[in-house]
């Protein structure tokens, strides 16, 4: 089996779909189908099974595809080394994050790194789930832990409590709650819990302080916490909000702090690449970069 044959199965293994692994590869479905038929030929084996929702790999298929992984890591792994002798601090630098990190935090601290590196060229995607998967489409992800991954590289980069946020409005209208009990009679706007959800205890406030027989249940479920904010800010409820992106979206004091004695731990944010291209000096110096201000408490 050839390198070239192994990426195409890796891609299509990784998107479960001919029709995904087509687009991404800018090829046609029947052309994968035949390089599918080529692979199963050298390996004597069927290595997938065909489904209503997709593609699935058989046991030996499975094996095919560990092994299909580790040369794709190890080829663009040398791929990028090599390239980054010549290009020490140029050249594009795939970053994929959250929505939130990305749209808030993000162009808050970038400007500094770009004005230090400018032709280092940033390409920043979002998605809101299951970002390891997506390892492999960055050079790095900035999100939550991925637990039991050795081969990775994870620095903590930010750290941010949350706290209970509303609008005078609506605390003129429905009344300060006085203890995290009262939070059964408001309106409460949580942020979309998905099944791969990589923040933090989003709805931490639907639980404090709640009858764990009679859970609460959100006034409003947003899947964007630019749209929670600016709900908040038009009286519609409480929010749980970490202080760092408060300190960022509320410049205006448009929210104050409800039961400010409640507090959780709330989101921790790494920087996260594979341990191979540690010394590829763009992902180096982003990283390095993020980490200083994190250490140095700088204020956004």
């Amino acid at each position: 089996m050839d390198l070239a044959h192994l990426k195409t199965f890796y891609i299509i293994a990784r998107e479960g779909s001919l029709t995904k692994a087509a687009h991404i590869l800018h090829t046609s479905q029947s052309s994968l189908s035949r390089t599918l038929q080529i692979l199963e030929y050298y390996a004597q084996t069927q290595l997938f099974e065909r489904h209503a929702r997709g593609l699935k790999l058989t046991l030996q298929g499975e094996k095919v595809f560990y092994h299909a992984q580790k040369m794709v890591q190890e080829h663009e792994a040398f791929k990028h080394s090599f390239l980054n002798d010549f290009n020490e601090t140029e050249g594009e630098l795939k970053i994929l994050t959250t929505p939130g990190v990305a749209s808030i935090w993000l162009p808050e601290i970038i400007p500094e790194f770009l004005k230090k590196y400018p032709n280092i060229q940033l390409d920043i995607n979002s998605a809101l789930t299951n970002l390891e998967k997506d390892i492999e489409k960055a050079d790095i992800l900035i999100r939550t832990r991925i637990d039991h991954h050795p081969t990775l590289v994870q620095k903590r980069v930010l750290e941010s409590p949350y706290k209970l946020w509303a609008s005078p409005k609506y605390l003129q209208e429905f009344g300060i709650p006085q203890s995290a009990e009262d939070l059964d009679h408001h309106r409460l706007l949580v942020f979309e819990k998905a099944q791969f959800n990589v923040l933090a205890n989003n709805h931490w406030i639907l639980e404090v302080g709640a009858n764990l027989e009679k859970p609460r249940q959100p006034f409003l479920i947003m899947n964007s916490l630019e749209g929670l904010i600016s709900c908040a800010k038009n009286g519609l409820g409480i929010i749980q909000m970490p202080m760092v992106l408060a300190h960022i979206r509320n410049k205006d004091d448009a929210l104050v702090s409800v039961l400010e004695e409640l507090e959780e731990p709330g989101i921790g944010i790494l920087c996260i690449y594979p341990l191979k291209t540690k010394n590829i000096k763009r992902i180096a110096l982003f990283s390095d970069y993020l980490e200083e201000l994190f250490k140095s408490n700088i204020p956004i």
